[in-house]
């Protein structure tokens, strides 16, 4: 009988599976897991460069494109920081994105995947401590 541990969204993780909207894995195969901010590192250049473009030429941009410069600068970095990816590494696949999403959802079904992961590890070395 498998427990559900954590369950938001398309994410679920249960005692011996995580299900995401993309694949499912076996909590036993996965060796690995990451989150990562890739849109952030895209998104910073855009927002310096939104800022030179309005700090130089600002009297020469209509309102419109000086909004859009702002945005640029504010907004692009903010949703950079807020969506990530859940990658795992498990035996059959290396480093897979398994979910992209809110930054705060993802980390707790990180939290969620370690107890879980951790609790596995502890029952096979007590197991594995009494036959010996």
């Amino acid at each position: 009988m498998q427990n559900i541990i954590f369950r938001k969204d398309d994410i679920v993780v249960s005692t011996a599976l995580f299900k995401t909207a993309r694949r499912s894995y076996r909590i036993s195969d996965i060796e690995k897991i990451a989150i990562k901010r890739p849109l952030l590192w895209f998104s910073l250049p855009i927002a310096i460069g939104s800022f030179a473009l309005l700090s130089g030429f600002q009297p020469y941009l209509y309102v419109h494109e000086r909004w859009f410069c702002m945005a640029g600068m504010f907004l692009l970095p903010l949703m950079g920081w807020l969506i990530a990816t859940l990658n795992v590494t498990s035996k059959a696949y290396t480093n897979d994105v398994a979910a992209i999403g809110y930054m705060p959802t993802l980390a707790a079904a990180r939290n969620a995947l370690d107890t879980v992961i951790f609790q596995a590890n502890d029952k096979t070395n007590t197991a594995s401590n009494t036959d010996e």
